[in-house]
């Protein structure tokens, strides 16, 4: 579909501007908030119905993306600070006061945690309800039939477990966006997560979300919102 554009886009927008936000992933600081300015200011300086869905979506992920980011690096450095301030004790091991470290990272984290995953959880939703519109026949398919086809099968497992059943997707995804369900109700609904995230073994366990978003998205427009540099 990319190819079919007809009019600049976003994609355009953020190559005029020396960024190829489609093929590459920001590695310094500056430049992850140089594409956060650009997007914010293409997004203020445009009407919405001029901007599509498949534009919301890669600005969407570009934001999960630098959370995630900005979280590994809080958890990092919180966590450093804290297992040299344990460690001044000699009474207390290296490996109790990293894992205490680990405790403070994921408790300074925890709320930063629960908003990545509730975006992630409604950008996944959407991917996929868009995606399962891809069985209906677009000869016969009317924008009232596709509205009705997606309310109908609303809830988010069921989108999965059907895109799975029609070959729409890599079925070794489906646990991952399980996992995505499962981690954002413990958080929204259990604060005790929110302070310790038991549901993570690490916090990189946080870049599943964007390989899911990545191949959803690959698979309803035919190329990830998010390329990085190794692949």
């Amino acid at each position: 579909m990319f190819d079919e554009r007809d009019r600049p886009d976003v994609f355009d927008y953020l190559n005029d501007n020396g960024i190829e936000g489609l093929e590459t992933e920001p590695t310094h600081d500056s430049s992850v908030r140089e594409l956060e300015d650009l997007l914010a200011t293409y997004v203020i300086h445009r009407e919405e119905d001029e901007i599509q869905d498949y534009e919301y979506r890669y600005i969407t992920t570009v934001r999960i993306y630098t959370l995630i980011k900005k979280c590994g690096e809080i958890y990092q450095k919180q966590g450093e600070r804290s297992r040299d301030e344990f460690l001044k004790d000699d009474e207390v091991t290296p490996e109790a006061a990293q894992e205490m470290a680990d405790r403070v990272g994921r408790y300074t984290v925890g709320n930063n945690v629960m908003v990545i995953y509730t975006l992630g959880y409604e950008l996944v939703k959407d991917l996929m309800g868009d995606l399962l519109l891809e069985i209906l026949d677009e000869d016969i398919a009317t924008e009232m039939g596709k509205r009705q086809l997606q309310n109908q099968i609303g809830k988010y497992q069921t989108r999965a477990q059907l895109l799975d059943h029609f070959d729409l997707i890599d079925n070794s995804y489906l646990s991952d966006i399980a996992h995505i369900r499962e981690n954002r109700r413990d958080l929204v609904h259990d604060v005790e997560r929110r302070f310790d995230l038991k549901m993570l073994e690490s916090i990189n366990d946080l870049w599943d979300i964007i390989h899911i978003v990545n191949h959803l998205y690959d698979a309803l427009y035919g190329r990830p919102a998010y390329r990085f540099i190794e692949e």
